[in-house]
């Protein structure tokens, strides 16, 4: 499968292996100075050299093969090809199926919120239509949270607002639902938060915590409306007994992004759709303004 890179340029000839048996062309991006375009010369040696003999190849071996263009972007197939693949791969041959994607021009957060997270609501999809086990589901899972924690660091995170401030975050217990929780606690690490996660806790875990240490939110993600009774008499709780009384609480998942209204009513000060929202939220909560307010 051929790639063509928006910068143009000279292509380098060394093929990079795509972990399904297809070769990648990258290209190296235009010196400074010259248009970008690629001459035609350039054009003609990479449809004869690269692209004409892996079409051939395909039609031979039964099978088209796509050039996608779109380089910036996860398209579907993509998506569900690499969906699959995180039941079968180990973690190396998936970072090199992201590294190819980011060489692609596909940006990190891109990669977070294009084909991480998507590809986790298609397993769970895949689990609730039996198309796969619990057993490949939990595999699947457990490899997009290593590609998380992989590409952490890489994450630019804009409107910080963390100041050193402590963010507990938990799933509303008896949930089960943890990429998008991870996913959140990275972006507030990388925002200035200081994060404690705690994914497996107990309504009795949370209270004993807030009391032992300070917090000034208390995040909690849900994906079914199921848990929605329990979390209400929660957050009261933990309003209540922790050490701080002016202590936030921020809700997100599936189940406030289906009904706002939600959020409301099991006592939150706010939600958000994603982790870059979140981030952005909880520096609205805390801005000087809304806290004088």
């Amino acid at each position: 499968m051929a790639y063509v890179n928006r910068a143009g340029g000279a292509p380098d000839r060394t093929p990079t292996s795509s972990g399904d048996g297809d070769n990648v062309v990258r290209f190296r991006r235009s010196e400074p100075g010259l248009s970008g375009v690629p001459s035609p010369i350039d054009l003609a040696q990479l449809i004869e050299g690269e692209i004409i003999p892996r079409l051939l190849a395909a039609h031979q071996n039964g099978r088209s093969e796509v050039i996608p263009m779109n380089l910036g972007v996860v398209v579907p197939a993509e998506l569900e090809s690499f969906a699959h693949q995180t039941m079968t791969l180990d973690l190396s041959a998936l970072v090199d199926q992201v590294e190819m994607l980011v060489r692609r021009g596909v940006s990190v957060e891109g990669i977070y919120f294009e084909l991480l997270s998507p590809a986790a609501k298609l397993l769970g999809e895949w689990w609730e239509q039996d198309i796969c086990t619990f057993a490949d589901v939990t595999v699947g899972l457990c490899r997009l949270q290593q590609l998380v924690y992989e590409y952490a660091d890489r994450v630019h995170v804009e409107g910080g607002g963390g100041d050193g401030r402590t963010a507990l975050f938990a799933l509303t217990p008896g949930d089960q639902h943890s990429l998008g929780l991870i996913m959140v606690v990275e972006y507030f690490r990388q925002a200035g938060w200081r994060t404690i996660c705690m994914p497996d806790a107990t309504a009795q875990d949370l209270e004993d915590v807030v009391q032992t240490e300070r917090f000034d939110l208390i995040g909690f993600s849900m994906a079914n409306e199921r848990w929605l009774e329990p979390l209400t008499p929660l957050i009261s709780r933990l309003r209540a007994v922790s050490r701080n009384g002016s202590v936030r609480v921020m809700v997100g998942g599936r189940a406030f992004a289906e009904n706002p209204d939600r959020v409301a009513m099991v006592g939150a000060d706010q939600t958000a759709g994603d982790a870059r929202e979140a981030v952005l939220a909880a520096a609205r909560l805390f801005a000087p303004q809304h806290s004088a307010a």
